[in-house]
């Protein structure tokens, strides 16, 4: 029985050595690395992207949120200074991003906003009046295109409190005027006041006093004041409102 063990052992050596001498072409190449079995995970769950700066804003944005409403729920000491950490962080990020802005600002002419508005006291002054003389031109230049409808009654108190306004502006600016009369009355600084023939309800007329300021080649009419304004509230409607138009 002994015998038989010893044979059969025997018999097994011989078979593994034969795999390997029928394999001596590869030489020490047999003894290989198994290949690694792929994860199966791997498919399911690929490599993700990296995070856009945005994205990673918003994440960060999220998690001060969650942070905050942890600590406000439940006011531990350990939630509170989670979330004070992130804010201090938050914080010195901040103050990091608006050092650098004004750096780039200070080295970049062209960043600089206050050579187009100054804060400087004199600078500034200097700047208004160059901004009333630009203001001054441009309003004075729209007169060739440009006139004044202006809608009165003559029993409305605010119509005469604003025509020598109306009239103060035209003849500064070079403007020309046409007074409507609403009721038909009329009004002391505009005696050459027409009756209303239908144009403040196709305008739709609302307020009195009301005054447009109308382009007769393209049409266009924009609404420069409805109720008592000031010289300096006019000459600012008009800038705006005509600003297509220029």
């Amino acid at each position: 029985m002994k015998h038989i063990g010893r044979f059969f052992f025997f018999m097994l050596s011989l078979s593994h050595a034969k795999t390997f001498y029928q394999d001596h072409a590869r030489g020490w190449h047999w003894y290989e690395k198994m290949p690694v079995p792929e994860d199966p995970k791997s498919k399911n769950n690929p490599v993700a992207e990296p995070k856009t700066p945005a994205e990673k804003m918003k994440a960060y944005r999220e998690e001060l949120e969650n942070r905050l409403a942890d600590a406000w729920l439940n006011p531990t000491p350990q939630n509170v200074s989670k979330y004070q950490e992130m804010q201090q962080d938050m914080m010195n990020r901040s103050q990091t991003f608006s050092q650098t802005w004004m750096k780039n600002v200070y080295t970049n002419a062209s960043l600089d906003h206050t050579l187009i508005a100054p804060v400087n006291q004199k600078a500034v002054h200097v700047y208004l009046d160059q901004e009333k003389e630009r203001k001054k031109e441009v309003i004075k230049s729209l007169s060739t295109t440009h006139g004044l409808f202006f809608f009165y009654a003559s029993n409305c108190p605010y119509c005469h409190q604003f025509a020598p306004i109306v009239k103060r502006f035209a003849e500064h600016y070079g403007w020309e005027v046409l007074a409507i009369s609403l009721d038909g009355g009329p009004i002391e600084t505009f005696p050459d006041a027409v009756p209303d023939n239908g144009l403040a309800s196709q305008w739709h007329v609302t307020a009195l006093p009301s005054l447009y300021a109308v382009n007769p080649e393209t049409e266009a009419v924009v609404q420069v004041a409805h109720g008592l304004a000031s010289l300096d509230e006019m000459e600012n409607r008009i800038m705006v409102l005509t600003r297509g138009d220029q």
